[in-house]
């Protein structure tokens, strides 16, 4: 039963990546959403029928990206509807919080995994307080904030740890994966780069006044 679970949430992240790139290649030339979820299935049909080495570039993508996370699944979700809505999803303050809560906990997690610090950041997932509280806060402070689906997800991260509802018994592969810290990262680094454009624009200004 938890190989036919993960195998479908493989394949569901593959599809949703899939399907919120096509879509949003789609929004460079339409605005209609009806246009840009086709664009998306199309996509994902697309690589189910393009073949390399045997397999399908749908199955590929499905074995490159692994389980996701609760709040990595949320993140795709979240993008995917906005990819067909046009709606900017940057201008939500939950949005903000999530995606910066997992790319610093990425920072965390991954460059120490990989040797770049002393300490190997990933055994903290398999004992210890240390992660758990840091979850809890962030947890306690999503509820304090109203950022409910924030929440959820990392509830259902939590629920599915302590039901070992996975091929890990690590915490951090719950609630963190690689491709939503990809996607968190750019996009902070996506705002980054917007606010200091809009600072050097007003100086150009005040300059010129």
């Amino acid at each position: 039963m938890t190989t036919v679970f993960n195998f479908l949430l493989n394949h569901l992240y593959a599809a949703l990546i899939v399907f919120a790139v096509s879509a949003a290649a789609a929004s460079l030339f339409t605005k209609s959403a009806a246009w840009r979820v086709a664009a998306g299935i199309a996509g994902v049909l697309a690589c189910l029928s393009i073949p390399i080495l045997g397999r399908s570039l749908f199955e590929w993508a499905a074995s490159a990206v692994e389980r996701p996370s609760p709040p990595g699944l949320l993140l795709l979700v979240v993008l995917a509807i906005s990819a067909t809505t046009g709606r900017h999803v940057e201008t939500s303050a939950e949005f903000r919080f999530g995606t910066l809560m997992i790319a610093l906990a990425g920072l965390v997690l991954y460059p120490a995994s990989v040797g770049f610090l002393d300490y190997d950041t990933y055994a903290l997932g398999y004992s210890g307080y240390l992660l758990p509280i840091a979850i809890a806060l962030i947890l306690a402070y999503a509820v304090y904030r109203g950022y409910l689906l924030t929440a959820l997800a990392l509830n259902v991260a939590i629920g599915l740890f302590l039901a070992s509802a996975g091929l890990s018994f690590n915490l951090w592969d719950y609630v963190m994966d690689p491709v939503a810290w990809i996607i968190a990262t750019g996009t902070w680094i996506a705002i980054a780069i917007s606010f200091l454009v809009v600072r050097f624009n007003t100086a150009k200004v005040l300059a010129r006044a």
